[in-house]
């Protein structure tokens, strides 16, 4: 401490007083605003703030007035404990990946207090695995063609909008927010492709994938009905479609099938389809395997699939296996 008093002064006074409180408000003013771009490339900001806000929100009300410099790893595994034991609304408790994704922003932050020397040392650099992903429990819920059929057949009436969103999810594999924030300038009839513009991509990087015949017939729909104002939206959705979404999944007996999972089943189907893992990266707009992976599910089809395959390629080989696999399984 006095070595510090003598190379930055009151500086190290004021920052030894510091509390989480005090930085999550500087934290926020620096780093929690509305993106900032030049040229299309984001400098600064972030686009969603909503996840953000909310996992401060939980920060705070644990670290509060405490000093940043007080805080400890012990500190990080009981608040940890804490909200892994902390009952929800809906009377279940909170997942890992949750309370990850909190422990991921405090680490931020106190990184942000070390470059602005308030803060010497992060003491997650101690907490070694207290951040797993590996614990974190992924999503692989496939959609049937069966189960499509049905939801399909709900999306009349007022839950008519559901129809095209759920078929561009489907047949392009593009995200949430990059279907709802598409305006028609984005797509091109005549060569079927819509365009994903960096500043609508999670990744930051524009991306084009191709329209199947019954998409490029849903937005044709859309179209003829619209102003034909090329920077409307195309689907028009400005809204939550939560509750129409439940509504549907109830009518068409579906469980636990979310928007999102259908950029799983398109991600799935378009290996299953025969195309290169390469090829469909790009168009999911993935740059790492490992992340792609998480989206390419195995559907009882393709197990069968790849054991018929190996049976063949055994019989090939003379192993003694009986080439007719149906005979086995019946």
């Amino acid at each position: 401490m006095r070595r510090e008093i003598t190379e930055h002064g009151t500086e190290t006074l004021e920052a030894d007083k510091l509390t989480f409180e005090k930085l999550a408000e500087k934290y926020k003013e620096t780093k929690l605003i509305k993106a900032q771009y030049s040229n299309g490339v984001k400098v600064s900001g972030r686009r969603s703030l909503g996840s953000a806000k909310s996992q401060l929100k939980a920060l705070l009300s644990y670290f509060g007035d405490k000093k940043i410099r007080l805080i400890k790893v012990s500190d990080l595994e009981k608040y940890k404990h804490k909200r892994l034991n902390t009952p929800t609304s809906r009377g279940t408790f909170l997942k890992i990946a949750t309370v990850n994704r909190e422990l991921e922003l405090l680490r931020a932050m106190l990184n942000f207090a070390i470059q602005n020397e308030w803060l010497i040392r992060n003491p997650f650099l101690l907490a070694k695995g207290l951040i797993s992903k590996a614990a974190e429990v992924e999503r692989d819920r496939v959609f049937s063609f069966d189960e499509e059929e049905r939801l399909l057949t709900a999306c009349v009436g007022r839950r008519a909008h559901l129809r095209p969103l759920i078929i561009c999810a489907l047949d392009t594999a593009m995200r949430r927010g990059e279907i709802f924030k598409m305006v028609w300038n984005d797509v091109n009839f005549v060569s079927g492709e819509i365009h994903i513009p960096q500043t609508n991509a999670k990744t930051e990087k524009s991306r084009t994938v191709g329209m199947t015949p019954r998409l490029i017939a849903e937005l044709q729909k859309l179209w003829n009905q619209s102003p034909k104002d090329k920077s409307e939206l195309v689907l028009g959705l400005t809204h939550s479609v939560k509750t129409s979404w439940k509504t549907a999944c109830q009518m068409a007996s579906i469980v636990n099938f979310r928007l999102h999972d259908c950029r799983h089943t398109a991600t799935t189907r378009m290996i299953a389809s025969g195309s290169p893992h390469t090829e469909v990266m790009k168009i999911t707009g993935h740059s790492q395997l490992k992340t792609f992976l998480r989206y390419l599910n195995i559907t009882p089809e393709t197990a069968r699939g790849v054991a018929s395959r190996l049976n063949e390629y055994l019989a090939k080989k003379k192993v003694g296996v009986d080439t007719d696999i149906s005979k086995l399984v019946n």
